[in-house]
């Protein structure tokens, strides 16, 4: 399951074991210099689900939120995006 976005190639396939579906992400960008190599990034075990689409749904929000930060763009706000590795909502505090 592959998809581009901000000039990366986002591979989102899961991986399958012990009845789950484990999310990875793995990106390539091309270098533009046909002399250079392209660039890698793959991380791995990010969380795991019972269903395939959670998994590539959840790879592929958290490498899009990755090469945001690394092009300098704020996708949201820094508790939304731990927010949303947790899959817990954020909250206030009371006042």
């Amino acid at each position: 399951m592959q998809y581009e976005y901000g000039g990366w190639t986002i591979d989102a396939t899961p991986d399958y074991s012990l009845g789950k579906f484990f999310a990875h992400a793995r990106l390539t960008r091309a270098s533009p210099d046909s002399g250079t190599d392209s660039e890698m990034h793959i991380e791995r075990d990010i969380a795991w689900f019972d269903s395939e689409d959670e998994a590539v749904q959840c790879a592929r929000q958290w490498a899009m939120v990755w090469i945001d930060e690394r092009n300098g763009r704020i996708a949201s706000a820094p508790a939304d995006r731990a927010a949303s590795r947790n899959h817990n909502p954020a909250t206030s505090p009371a006042k």
